[in-house]
């Protein structure tokens, strides 16, 4: 199936997966005046992972011109975000977003399959031409163009030429498969396991909209709330855990959930609607992400640990970088490596205080800080400013001495744990 506007086999951008990364980035570039397909490979809608959104990602919105029907669409407003440790027994600590000149104070929570759905026709509508269930077998790189060559679930095969092709495939990682590698991130072999449920049981205490987060004995567990009365929850664990565990995942995905009491008891009454997923190892990084007339966006550039809702808005954000670095190789007509190495430079600078905060989360003297009663302030707008994505493109000053004091405590909070006889090594091992 094809939508949108087609000029023979000749494009500008070829884009290779139409969730939310390849449609950001296909819709901004048909923006700026290029002609662009999409071939997505998947029968849309489809189940998906990746839910909750951050409030940066409503200006990503706003520039694509479909923050409107996102509204409409009735998806349940996300204020905040409440933690759990279920495991040492600290206390529980909730995080509400804050407005600032450049984003507001909430988020969304998504059910994935319309989400992608509604993001993808609109890049269509934009004039994008998407070529759905096209499998993309094989790619050429010239010096004047690439080849593409792609085939649908009927056997049909389509040959395209573009002047530039983006890898939005996932973790497919149709690039770093192909042309570059894979590299998983140390010390972050993960399992993740997650499905839906009806008729859980919400914490009346929690901000309705706001994702929870239970720290357990061997992970963590998200709790993300929808609409619709549906709940996605999941846990993330070291993969050496679920190695050790016997029997089937939904045997090990049941006893990790009950762990918890809080959980056990929110759940006691639902229903499981879906299979129970998986995915194992998702945290890697790919190299290189760009090279001659091509370049990775979203989860094909790489992914990390999902604990603080960053994956949807690293995929569009990296889109949105992409596209204004493609514009701008357009209108040199220089679509070199060299040339696009800058969208990759700022991609990595703007990940970095995620990796350095998702770091830090697993040791415990920083969750005695994070979930400390009476909190500073002033340290604690500067995680949530993390959390809420704005440090991505903004991080002044107060910020970044506001990180390092924070940073600091955690280090000194960790000489007395040891001198203490408190455990202090960090669950980043776990």
């Amino acid at each position: 199936m094809t939508t949108g506007t087609t000029d023979g086999n000749s494009f500008d951008v070829v884009v290779v997966g139409g969730g939310p990364a390849g449609a950001t980035v296909a819709t901004l570039l048909t923006q700026g005046g290029l002609r662009v397909a999409v071939f997505e490979r998947e029968h849309f809608p489809r189940f998906h992972v990746g839910e909750s959104l951050l409030p940066a990602n409503l200006r990503i919105f706003d520039r694509l011109g479909c923050h409107h029907t996102l509204r409409q669409a009735g998806f349940l407003i996300k204020p905040g975000a409440t933690f759990y440790d279920d495991y040492e027994g600290r206390e529980g600590t909730t995080f509400m977003f804050q407005p600032t000149p450049f984003q507001p104070a909430f988020a969304y929570n998504v059910v994935r399959s319309p989400f992608d759905e509604l993001l993808l026709q609109h890049a269509a509508h934009a004039g994008v031409t998407v070529y759905r269930q096209y499998l993309v077998q094989h790619t050429r790189l010239f010096p004047d163009r690439v080849v593409v060559r792609a085939r649908n679930t009927h056997g049909e095969q389509r040959e395209v030429h573009t002047s530039l092709l983006v890898d939005a495939s996932g973790r497919a990682t149709f690039l770093g498969t192909t042309l570059g590698r894979r590299e998983p991130l140390p010390d972050l072999g993960k399992v993740a396991i997650f499905a839906h449920y009806q008729g859980a049981r919400r914490e009346p205490t929690v901000p309705d909209g706001n994702i929870r987060i239970h720290l357990v004995r061997d992970g963590w567990v998200w709790w993300i709330p929808f609409a619709d009365g549906v709940d996605s929850i999941g846990c993330v664990l070291h993969a050496k855990v679920a190695k050790a565990r016997s029997g089937s995942v939904e045997a090990l995905f049941a006893e990790v959930l009950a762990s918890s009491p809080r959980l056990t008891e929110g759940l006691a009454s639902a229903q499981r609607i879906t299979p129970v997923h998986t995915t194992a190892n998702f945290s890697y990084r790919i190299t290189p992400v760009v090279g001659d007339r091509c370049l990775a966006v979203g989860d094909a550039s790489g992914f990390v640990d999902p604990i603080f809702s960053t994956g949807v808005f690293l995929a569009m954000r990296s889109a949105e970088l992409a596209a204004d670095t493609i514009l701008q190789a357009f209108n040199g007509q220089d679509f070199s490596a060299r040339r696009l190495r800058a969208y990759e430079r700022r991609l990595r600078q703007g990940m970095a205080p995620y990796l350095t905060l998702i770091r830090h989360f697993y040791e415990p003297a920083f969750l005695d800080l994070f979930f400390s009663p009476h909190p500073p302030a002033y340290l604690f707008q500067c995680v949530l400013w993390v959390l809420s994505g704005a440090a991505f493109d903004h991080r002044p000053l107060w910020l970044r001495s506001g990180m390092g004091l924070f940073f600091a405590c955690v280090a000194c909070r960790k000489a007395t744990r040891w001198a203490t006889g408190l455990p202090f090594e960090s669950r980043w091992h776990w």
